[in-house]
């Protein structure tokens, strides 16, 4: 048992809720929050600012490897931005978050 946790960006915050519903219905993830970022970088030589919108994506720990695939393939990023971060949390939220995927 353990918390995976992901942050991943998208254009925009449909993307990110359509993605995060997607993975919900799937049964692979237990929960996700999203929110908007201002982001900033270097592009195919050109410096690209613009709004986009981060969802941190929690679920089983033992499913990371299926739940990156996952986004992977849904993401339509060319490259998409998706971080692990090592994650701890209260015992009885990592249990309800390992209940909500059976």
């Amino acid at each position: 048992m353990g918390l995976g946790l992901l942050y991943v960006t998208h254009a925009n915050e449909n993307d990110a809720e359509r993605l995060c519903e997607s993975l919900l219905n799937e049964k692979i993830i237990s929960c996700a929050n999203f929110f908007p970022i201002n982001s900033l970088y270097n592009w195919e030589k050109k410096l690209i600012k613009e709004n986009e919108t981060v969802s941190l994506i929690k679920f089983d720990k033992t499913k990371i490897d299926e739940v990156e695939k996952r986004i992977k393939e849904l993401h339509p990023y060319e490259v998409p931005c998706i971080m692990r971060i090592p994650a701890n949390a209260n015992i009885e939220f990592e249990k309800w978050i390992n209940s909500q995927e059976v």
